[in-house]
This record gives C-alpha cells, structure tokens and sequence, in this order.
C-alpha cells in the first residue's frame, strides 16, 4: 500500500523545521473483518445548534478468533473544483478541508502542522506554525469505546455507532464525505474508506 514518507521530526538550529509524514493515501481493506450494513442518517440537534449526522454500521469478525479494535470515524465538508478542466486553478489542500469533526471527538489528534513542498512548516506572519486536518490519528489508540474506555472488542458482531455536528453558521453547509478508520489492538492500520454523501436521509 502506498504510503508517505517515513514519520521524521528534526530542527536545525540554521534552517526551519522539516516535518514528513507516513499516513496511508489509498483505501485498505482487511481479511479478518467486514463493515456491512452501512447507514448515513442526518437529524436535527436537539439544542437547535446545528445538523447531526448519524453513522452506523456493523463489524463482522471472519475468523474465529476474538479481536480488539480502534475505530474513529471522520465527517468533513470538503471543497472541490466546480470541473474538471485544466484551466481550472486546484483547491490548495490548506482550503480543501472547511470542516472537520472526527469521532471520538478529540480533534487535536488529527491536527497536524501545515508544510510546503518540501516539508518545512508553514508559519504565519506572527510566527505561529499553522496546522491543517489530516485523516489520520496521531494516536491511533485513541479510538476507544466510549462506554467501556477500552478497545472496540469484536467477537462475532459489533454495531458501531456514532454522531457529528454540523453547527450552524453563515453560508452554512453539511459534511460531504465520511471516512472509516480502524486499527487493530497493536495501533496498526487495518481499514481505511472513504465514503461520499449523496442523497443522506433524513430522520
């Protein structure tokens, strides 16, 4: 599976700070599990603050072996070219992004800092370094189940459930895509999809 560069962090006290990344680029599937029964529900927010999308689905273990997982899942609103015409001038990947709102909901484990071609972090004029989402944890064992504060433990069927608010806002909008992430107990990779929304129900 294709991949980005190996994680490194370094500085040089002559030079800026270089950051690069090893975060999957492509969907990946496993053999030892199955997602099926996939539903997109989107309703009101009971405190009238926005939109919520409700994601459910459920894992299905193909082996006969018990399993921890990590789960997160990922509701975004993401910009994209109106054509797909050359002429056309490409999203930069720091504007794709206009929202973001991960479950479990700590979103600072997605945060990663933004950098140009060649990997150096991108600064604003007061000096702070400016970060950008990326759809993948830095903290993969986060992905706990909520009720039990430990891993998603998978023997024959789980049903997953989660919820993400969209909050109301001037030229207000509604997330676009999902993306489904799971980790096995040792935090390495073993499901990664993206999922676009069109047409989601309303309940």
């Amino acid at each position: 599976m294709p991949q980005g560069d190996t994680s490194k962090e370094s500085k040089d006290a002559k030079g800026p700070v270089k950051l690069t990344t090893n975060i999957p680029v492509l969907a990946q599937y496993s053999k030892k599990f199955a997602i099926k029964n996939i539903d997109f529900n989107k309703v009101i927010d009971i405190g009238g603050k926005g939109e919520v999308l409700e994601v459910q689905f459920v894992l299905q273990n193909l082996t006969d072996d018990p399993m921890d997982l990590y789960i997160f899942t990922i509701a975004t609103f993401e910009k994209v070219e109106r054509t797909r015409s050359s002429f056309e001038k490409p999203v930069p990947p720091t504007h794709r992004i206009r929202s973001f709102v991960p479950y479990p909901p700590d979103i600072a484990n997605f945060q990663y800092p933004a950098t140009d071609g060649e990997g150096n972090i991108n600064r604003d004029k007061q000096g702070p370094e400016k970060f950008k989402f990326v759809k993948f944890p830095k903290n993969s064992k986060a992905g706990i189940d909520p009720n039990t504060g430990k891993p998603h433990h998978l023997v024959e069927k789980l049903i997953v459930r989660t919820t993400h608010l969209s909050k109301y806002r001037v030229n207000y909008f509604f997330f676009n895509e999902v993306a489904i992430l799971i980790f096995d107990s040792e935090g390495k990779p073993a499901f990664r999809q993206l999922y676009q929304l069109q047409g989601t129900r309303n309940r």
